[in-house]
């Protein structure tokens, strides 16, 4: 089954989610409504200049074992990837029921090849099925990564993970700032293993913006190729991830990916997402 997930006209979004607590793995059952505080809205900066940035390497090879993690403001939903629509520009227009849509409609930091496609969503409308959000280009991003399950997972190993591929970290409420820290940047590592336990995921993101950083990390098992783990107050706002194991481009290789909400030293909330290719 897939999240379902609401989508209000302002940036109060409510968190709805299928997944377990923190430190936990799951999987689509048993699905389980958080809430979260709402963030105080904030006032929109000037009109955001036209046109994607990012690029692919290849186009996303969507398949029947396609999954999708979106994070937008107060609001979270991952499952099976049952549709997905990808533009000349690598950038994602529609996602599992969810889509986006404008003109023009702006998707930032786009990356990715045959394995994923990873993105955020800037301006523009993106629509599910209980309703609209328009994204004016001012914090209110929707951060997304769609990418493909592993068939079985091995036995044994330890994998080197690249430098990986981030969105920029969106405020999503706490201190107040000013506009020109709505976004930030972010870098980090992962690490990745197998025994007989499964997969172990680690991440470690450092996000920065505004002059003010922050770091998150978290680790956890997936015993099952389509679960995720989650650590730390994902569900409920706080800071937290949650973690997903897919499969890389080239035969044996892998990706960890996440999604992640971190505090930065100002008291300042901010999330994203992030993909690591390792093999």
């Amino acid at each position: 089954m897939r999240t379902s997930y609401l989508y209000p006209s302002t940036l109060m979004l409510a968190t709805l989610l299928a997944a377990c607590g923190g430190g936990s793995s799951s999987s689509d059952s048993n699905p389980a409504v958080t809430p979260v505080t709402p963030v105080t809205p904030v006032t929109p900066v000037s009109p955001p200049a036209s046109g994607d940035t990012g690029s692919v390497s290849m186009p996303f090879a969507s398949s029947a074992t396609g999954r999708y993690l979106l994070l937008a403001v107060a609001s979270q939903s991952t499952g099976p990837l049952t549709t997905v629509t990808q533009g000349s520009t690598g950038a994602l227009s529609a996602i599992a029921g969810t889509t986006f849509t404008g003109n023009p409609a702006i998707t930032r930091e786009i990356s990715g090849d045959a394995s994923f496609a990873q993105g955020r969503w800037f301006a523009g409308t993106m629509t599910g099925s209980t309703g609209a959000t328009v994204l004016s280009g001012n914090n209110a991003s929707a951060h997304y990564t769609v990418y493909k399950t592993v068939a079985a997972l091995p036995a044994s190993g330890s994998l080197a993970c690249d430098a990986g591929s981030f969105t920029a970290p969106s405020y999503t409420g706490g201190s107040v700032i000013g506009q020109d820290a709505y976004f930030g940047t972010a870098s980090g590592s992962a690490t990745l293993s197998f025994g007989a336990a499964g997969a172990a995921l680690a991440m470690t993101v450092d996000a920065t913006a505004g002059g003010s950083a922050g770091r998150i990390s978290g680790a956890g098992p997936v015993s099952v190729p389509a679960s995720t783990a989650m650590t730390g107050g994902f569900l409920g706002g706080s800071t937290g991830m949650l973690l997903a194991l897919g499969e890389g481009a080239v035969t044996g290789s892998y990706l960890v990916i996440g999604g992640y909400k971190v505090t930065l030293a100002n008291g300042a909330n901010y999330q994203g997402v992030a993909t690591f290719r390792c093999s």
